[in-house]
């Protein structure tokens, strides 16, 4: 507490040498802003307020649908689901849009939300979304995606924007390489599901396969829907109860707003679709897969496991199983998502770099910086600690 008062009076007081920061006023008020500087530049519409995203729902589906999404975290479906979410908690949604000779080339979607006191501009989703982006085709120009940028980082909105999770070929990548500073460095494993699979299954999968089967026959249902809603819901409950175990925290699972958005997001119907890969042994769950797919990519957004099979692993035996699955289905890519680690790692074939990004919009946003920086450290520490001390941290901080 004290760590965000002192950041906060600091802030104030060098934004007051610097200019006058924006109001609560300002923030709420519906905005929509044009700039055209010159005939060979793109235009940029800022819709700011509740009905950004439906106020650029025309544009963004115009250029989703040619292949505008290059993650299913970038479509308009995702868009809605997490406006409704950020919009119960007080946030923001900002969306910038570019176009060119009157039609859509590019759009920055960002979230203006609270953080040690200073207005923060964050990807619409976050942390809902896995990976961020703007939305544009394959091959859109970079003077395009500077102007989206330079919408998006605009200091009279915020004193800092803060993007997480950007892949290393992530089509805003080259911008924000030029303009913000990178850290919270990761990899991303994923499965070339193309490559043969002919080798050998590891001897600890071999070992959870053979345990698991002693208590019934195995079977994969990878479902969506309905079904997926039901699956959705159990594997949640698991999650929430083995967080709650080990006194960890998670900004998603056991946040109503964001697992509200997750259950809307299994009614979508378009490119971008929620399913639930069910590992039954018997006729029993074992583990449970979360997954978003989008084109001929399949992307593992969360696991759960049954806590009577889990002296098996059947984790292990599920993830195999599902990459068998997309292998067999059409899906090119097996994503892990970042962090990853040795288990993921003895699934995959390569990896992607994903990184966070920050740029100080104002003289009090290199604050709000250097305390983004200091976060991964603190996280370690925070999760080595036993979890019997885990628990009165998590108090101190309202979680």
């Amino acid at each position: 507490m004290l760590s965000v008062l002192f950041l906060e009076d600091i802030g104030m007081m060098l934004d007051a040498v610097s200019g006058a920061s924006s109001t609560l006023a300002a923030r709420l008020r519906p905005l929509v802003t044009t700039a055209d500087k010159a005939t060979d530049q793109p235009a940029v519409h800022v819709f700011q307020g509740t009905e950004a995203v439906e106020q650029a729902a025309s544009d963004w589906q115009t250029i989703e649908r040619a292949s505008g999404a290059a993650t299913p975290f970038q479509t308009f479906a995702m868009a809605r689901a997490a406006s409704d979410a950020h919009l119960q908690r007080g946030e923001i949604p900002r969306i910038a849009v570019v176009r060119r000779d009157g039609r859509p080339v590019a759009i920055f979607p960002t979230v203006l939300t609270q953080q040690f006191g200073l207005t923060v501009a964050r990807f619409l989703g976050d942390p809902l979304i896995q990976y961020g982006d703007v939305i544009c085709e394959p091959g859109t120009p970079q003077r395009h995606l500077t102007a989206a940028w330079q919408a998006a980082a605009d200091p009279k909105a915020a004193h800092a924007i803060y993007l997480r999770k950007v892949r290393a070929d992530a089509r805003i990548a080259p911008v924000l390489n030029q303009h913000a500073s990178a850290l919270n460095q990761e990899e991303a494993p994923y499965v070339d599901t193309s490559r043969s699979c002919e080798e050998e299954e590891p001897r600890k999968l071999r070992h959870s396969r053979r345990k698991l089967s002693g208590a019934g026959a195995l079977r994969l249902d990878v479902t969506q829907g309905d079904d997926a809603r039901m699956h959705l819901r159990d594997a949640l409950a698991l999650k929430r109860n083995w967080l709650a175990a080990r006194q960890l925290p998670s900004s998603v699972i056991g946040d109503k707003d964001w697992e509200e958005a997750l259950a809307r997001l299994a009614d979508s119907g378009g490119a971008m679709r929620l399913r639930v890969a069910v590992l039954h042994v018997g006729d029993k769950p074992a583990a449970y897969e979360i997954a978003f797919t989008h084109g001929d990519r399949w992307y593992a957004y969360l696991g759960a496991i049954v806590e009577e099979f889990a002296r098996h692993s059947p984790g292990r035996v599920q993830v195999a199983d599902t990459i068998a699955y997309c292998r067999a289905n059409g899906f090119a890519h097996y994503d892990l998502l970042a962090p990853s680690d040795d288990v993921k790692r003895s699934y995959s074939s390569s990896a992607t770099g994903v990184a966070d990004y920050i740029s100080a919009l104002r003289p009090s946003g290199y604050l709000l910086s250097a305390a983004v920086q200091a976060q991964p450290a603190a996280k370690s520490m925070f999760v080595r600690l036993p979890a019997a001390l885990r628990k009165p941290i998590l108090a101190l901080a309202g979680r």
